[in-house]
């Protein structure tokens, strides 16, 4: 059960990336550089010296310092904010509804103290209103290491397994699932793809998303319980677990695909592949191996193996996740027959993963490898 929320701030709670973004540029530019905002994108929410060094690296701006930098946006940063509104829609109302049920409410910033609590009175709060507020100058290491929200669940007294992180960068993602702490990506200042594949537990647009949300129980369930209703995977919509494709699991299929390839029957053309897909409605594992024959025509491929062992077992079938094993590398995808089958049962938003015998993988979104599936048209109005 969630007993404590750790929130990152700039881009969760505050809409603060554009305005860094804006004083970074009129930075360099009083330096004599021309920065655009692509040599800052890489470089958010992982503190100062990255957002800083990152883009002065890409402009060869060696003379730029830290704390020459840090002055600069001390002094202009906290004037912006008098003509700029930056708390997040609903930001203040989840924040209330969260301390009121009783849940720890934690601020762990890789920005400076300054920049934190200037944020948080632009939500109308005070440092006091957290629990605890954590900021560059706690920590030795910044995100994507994991140190800032091991810190806040050891201050908090609260085991891993009871907190959730809430980060809407790729580095602030990847600390959170370093420190071993399910993670909720947003979509504030990533795509959904890279959120997607991010490795977060779970996805969602902004923090307005939980605004209705006031007990623990609910938000467990909205976030990681059994969906309320039936989700179309493709062609038929499936009673879905709702449970996000955890990193553990994935490496479980990964696993079965690989162990898969090995039972692979392959006389004629030598080439083992194995295939794993998890069902959305159960969570059951089906591994397949491709099959081939003297007559070549009838030969099996593993993906397709896979999905008719899922269907005789459980007589519909939404595909979280599909893994396939292959010995090349690049990893083979799945022929275009066997993408058009997994579209049948999939969202345009089920990760592929294709792996090699030696453990490199490539991550992709069904979208990604068949654009435009064919739908029947008895079934496209659905």
């Amino acid at each position: 059960m969630i007993k404590a929320v750790l929130f990152d701030m700039d881009g969760v709670l505050v809409d603060s990336e554009d305005l860094s973004i804006e004083i970074g540029i009129k930075y360099f530019k009083s330096k004599g550089y021309e920065a655009k905002k692509e040599n800052f994108l890489s470089h958010l929410g992982t503190g100062m010296a990255d957002f800083v060094l990152g883009a002065a690296a890409e402009l060869k701006a060696d003379d730029v310092t830290v704390s020459d930098a840090d002055s600069y946006y001390h002094e202009v940063y906290e004037k912006e904010l008098e003509s700029h509104h930056i708390a997040m829609s609903g930001a203040e109302e989840v924040l209330r509804n969260f301390k009121a049920a009783g849940m720890k409410i934690a601020i762990c910033s890789s920005a400076q103290r300054w920049k934190v609590e200037a944020n948080i009175r632009a939500l109308s709060l005070s440092p006091d209103f957290f629990d605890i507020v954590i900021a560059e100058d706690m920590i030795r290491r910044n995100k994507s290491n994991p140190d800032i929200y091991l810190m806040a669940s050891a201050m908090l007294g609260v085991d891993l397994s009871d907190a959730i992180v809430i980060e809407d960068s790729p580095g602030g993602v990847l600390a959170g699932i370093n420190a071993k702490i399910r993670t909720v990506a947003l979509t504030t200042t990533m795509s959904r793809e890279e959120a997607l594949l991010s490795g977060a537990d779970r996805v969602i647009s902004d923090i307005s998303e939980l605004a209705e949300i006031k007990d623990a129980i609910s938000l467990e369930k909205y976030l990681f319980g059994i969906a309320d209703k039936e989700i179309l995977y493709g062609a038929s919509y499936v009673k879905s677990t709702g449970l996000p494709v955890r990193m553990e699991v994935i490496n479980k299929c990964i696993a079965k695909a690989l162990e898969a390839r090995d039972n692979a029957y392959s006389p004629y053309s030598e080439y083992k592949v194995g295939a794993a897909v998890l069902s959305a409605s159960s969570g059951m594992i089906y591994c397949g191996s491709n099959i081939e024959n003297s007559s070549y025509g009838a030969t099996i491929c593993a993906e397709r193996n896979a999905i008719t062992t899922a269907l005789t077992n459980e007589g519909s079938l939404g595909i979280d996740l599909l893994v396939v094993a292959s010995d090349d590398y690049p990893p083979a995808p799945p022929c275009a027959v066997c993408l058009q089958v997994i579209a049948e049962f999939a969202k345009a938003d089920t990760l592929v993963i294709l792996v090699d015998t030696k453990g490199r993988k490539e991550e992709y979104l069904l979208s990604s490898l068949l654009p435009k599936p064919f739908v029947f048209p008895t079934m496209r109005k659905s």
